[in-house]
């Protein structure tokens, strides 16, 4: 079609009239709007269908233990999309958990990472933040959770779920 679906809608919710003497339509009467309403009713069913198809295949690969979304410092994604563990990434994940589990603080985290000039995939300073998203990341426990659901995940681990639990533990308290 020559219009634009997001077009005529904009302009129908404004009260705008619209008159196309190619499609011939016209939304200034019911018999005008009717295609334009199917039109917009077979976009928004189109944009739904995507949505669900999307949202299962996610649900799908997260239930069959693989990461669904977004990267993970110390993991990259493989081919078959699995995670495959960066061996100089899980080296600094492996110490903020013993540093962590050690002085039960982030800033001395940050500070440890910081005198050993260790940096992030973006050449910043570990921040406090950052720190504490990765210690709550069950992914570095062998675990996959997406939306609520969480799965044994086919990666392997870089911290045990002992360690995992007791950081957790402390940083839960606070």
């Amino acid at each position: 079609m020559k219009l634009s679906i997001d077009f005529i809608s904009k302009y129908v919710e404004n009260d705008i009239k619209i008159h196309s003497v190619a499609e011939n339509i016209s939304t200034d009467t019911p018999a005008g709007m009717f295609p334009v309403n199917c039109l917009l009713s077979v976009n928004q069913y189109a944009v739904d269908n995507i949505r669900s198809l999307v949202k299962g295949g996610l649900n799908t690969m997260a239930t069959s233990g693989l990461k669904a979304t977004g990267s993970v410092y110390g993991y990259e994604r493989a081919e078959d999309k699995s995670l495959k563990v960066v061996e100089s990434e899980s080296v600094v994940v492996s110490k903020i958990f013993k540093v962590y589990s050690e002085h039960k603080s982030l800033g001395k985290v940050a500070e440890s990472l910081s005198r050993r000039k260790i940096k992030t995939r973006r050449g910043k300073p570990f921040s406090r933040m950052t720190i504490k998203n990765i210690l709550n990341n069950k992914t570095y426990a062998g675990r996959i959770v997406h939306n609520g659901l969480e799965t044994k995940g086919l990666h392997k681990p870089i911290v045990s779920t002992r360690m995992w639990n007791r950081c957790n533990e402390v940083l839960s308290a606070k």
